[in-house]
């Protein structure tokens, strides 16, 4: 190992946290835990020494082997460790197994750099991860303050991977302030439960690179908290920021600033997920993207998307398969394999500000499995298209589209002449209607609702829901109609 792989300049002041009992002596006196606390300093140039407070602890020539072999396999860490990194490189030569409750604490100037681009020691084992640089098993963890540069994996086959992987076993931690920057693969790859990832940049290697995801989790993930994060440049085929899949349940994603990925957030089959109050902007797919697996099926949902800006997405100078062959919208709602139940898309502002808008749609739904599908109170504006909202399919009776500014109301269509007696007409627009006589023939009955209306001009029928219908029944002269859009 040469000099640039060791740590120049630099100190860590690693607090190992530990207990110890001492009886007391006294008549009904009992045991009492008393934590003592250790101080580690790590200096050295060409080696690293680990000092306590009154001798030599450790003594290493890599930086991974003091993590793994000396401080957390230590007895002192047995009940927790805290470390702290001082301004310097750290050169990481192989994955850092935490597999007890561990705290990292540094600052920007405190850089962990991947290193050994030919070979990888996968001396962590994360269950769903892909050679994660830090793999977490333990629970009660925190990372703060310090940079993960992972720019030496990227493009190195079989040397690429996760910068952080959360492992099922692990709960209770916060992720914050952390900068990851050049993520080879994942940035954030969590499994586990009852996480916090606040003011964090997660950046991918460069615009237009592969790579996956900014942040993802899976079916045994839980209770997450995303908030206050900036996370950009995951720009691989149909990867994203945040991705939610298979069951990840009780997510928060909050008040982050997504760009210059290849969707902003994604979710296949996501549960009790709620996405609010994010900039989603500049992605070169969509904005969104809600689909199914390929295969098999879940329950999904509930989940609701409220108060984010969308804007000026589907970068990309060609075309996507995720987005029916199109330049894709600022929400994509899709998937072949059931079921999404309960989805709402409330008061967000989706449209394009570019002098040549990319944002070939503000929403488009090209599938049926989504039960309980509500858009209502959103502003929408530019689109390449110049549709706001794109139907690719007949609605579901459970569906509301209503009150969203730029799309509602709807132009009125007319006036009609009824087809062949008795003529059905039927709400397949998915947004409330009512049906006006404009002339009414020999029209010997005219139901809507299954109800029975007046024959007169300018006749209004009841307000139709998606799917309710009227029924025109008259001799040999059709009426006309008008449908207006409520």
């Amino acid at each position: 190992m040469n000099n640039n792989q060791k740590i120049h300049g630099l100190s860590i002041v690693a607090i190992l946290l530990i207990s110890s009992f001492s009886l007391l002596q006294s008549s009904g006196g009992g045991g009492q835990q008393i934590p003592t606390s250790f101080t580690y300093t790590i200096t050295s140039s060409n080696i690293y020494n680990a000092y306590s407070t009154t001798s030599l602890s450790f003594t290493e020539l890599n930086f991974s082997r003091l993590m793994n072999d000396d401080i957390i396999s230590s007895s002192q860490c047995s009940i927790s460790c805290t470390v702290f990194l001082s301004p310097g490189i750290y050169n990481l030569t192989q994955g850092v197994a935490i597999n007890k409750p561990v705290s990292i604490y540094g600052s920007p100037a405190s850089k962990i750099i991947s290193q050994n681009l030919t070979t990888y020691n996968a001396q962590p084992s994360c269950g769903g991860s892909f050679r994660p640089l830090f793999c977490i098993t333990s629970s009660n963890i925190i990372f703060n303050g310090f940079i993960i540069d992972d720019h030496n994996r990227d493009n190195t086959a079989n040397v690429a991977g996760d910068t952080i992987a959360i492992g099922a076993s692990s709960s209770n931690g916060l992720i914050q302030s952390m900068t990851i920057v050049n993520a080879s693969s994942t940035g954030l790859n969590i499994q586990g439960s009852n996480y916090i990832v606040t003011l964090c940049t997660i950046n991918g290697f460069h615009v237009g690179s592969g790579g996956n995801f900014g942040i993802v989790m899976g079916a045994t993930t839980s209770s997450v908290r995303l908030f206050l994060n900036s996370i950009s440049s995951f720009n691989g085929s149909d990867v994203s920021a945040i991705q939610t899949s298979n069951g990840a349940s009780y997510i928060s994603i909050t008040s982050n600033n997504i760009f210059f990925n290849s969707f902003g957030i994604s979710s296949t089959w996501g549960k009790f997920v709620t996405i609010e109050a994010n900039l989603i902007h500049d992605n070169y797919a969509g904005g969104m993207l809600l689909t199914t697996g390929a295969f098999g099926s879940n329950s999904a949902g509930p989940l609701t998307i409220n108060d984010n800006i969308i804007t000026n997405n589907g970068r990309e100078p060609g075309l996507d398969v995720q987005c029916n062959n199109q330049h894709c919208p600022g929400i994509m709602i899709k998937g072949t394999r059931p079921s999404w139940d309960g989805v709402t898309i409330i008061s967000n502002a989706i449209k394009d500000t570019q002098a040549v808008p990319t944002q070939y749609y503000g929403i488009n739904i090209i599938s049926t499995n989504y039960s309980n599908l509500t858009i209502t109170g959103n502003t929408l504006g530019r689109t390449l298209s110049g549709i706001t909202i794109n139907l690719g399919v007949n609605p579901l009776k459970s569906w509301i589209i209503s009150e969203n500014p730029g799309f509602n109301p709807q132009p009125i269509r007319g006036p009609l002449t009824a087809g062949a007696t008795p003529f059905t007409y039927t709400n397949n627009d998915g947004y409330k209607e009512q049906i006006e006589l404009i002339t009414i023939g020999d029209m010997t009955a005219f139901t809507c609702r299954g109800i029975a209306n007046i024959i007169q001009v300018d006749a209004i029928s009841p307000i139709l829901n998606t799917l309710d219908t009227c029924v025109f029944t008259y001799v040999t002269i059709a009426p006309t109609y008008d449908v207006l859009p409520t």
